[in-house]
């Protein structure tokens, strides 16, 4: 490794050993950053597909729920107005501010 020279070109040597342990170390390190920045790119892409398909499950379901109260107001529409109109004047009874 270091040969006994001079100590001009011991100095080099060293210096030359020490720089390519630091390039190799530089290079290793390199790899695991870059592998660990892979494994989160995987494991964001799988995280985005389960949660594109949760939101397709919640349209359909929130289509499901449209429908059936669709169905409802047309197979009853004097229910369906009552019930909203009791909703409104309840909600106005709540908001309604009450002064002295």
């Amino acid at each position: 490794m270091v040969k006994e020279n001079n100590g001009a070109e011991g100095i080099t040597e060293s210096a030359r050993e020490i720089l390519d342990k630091a390039a190799l170390a530089r290079d290793k390190a390199t790899v695991g950053v870059a592998d660990a920045v892979n494994s989160g790119v995987e494991a964001a892409q799988k995280a985005k597909a389960m949660l594109d398909e949760k939101l397709e499950g919640l349209i359909d379901s929130g289509k499901d729920v449209i429908d059936q109260a669709e169905d409802l107001i047309r197979s009853r529409p004097w229910v369906s107005f009552g019930a909203a109109f009791a909703a409104g004047y309840l909600v106005a009874k709540l908001t309604r501010s009450h002064k002295d």
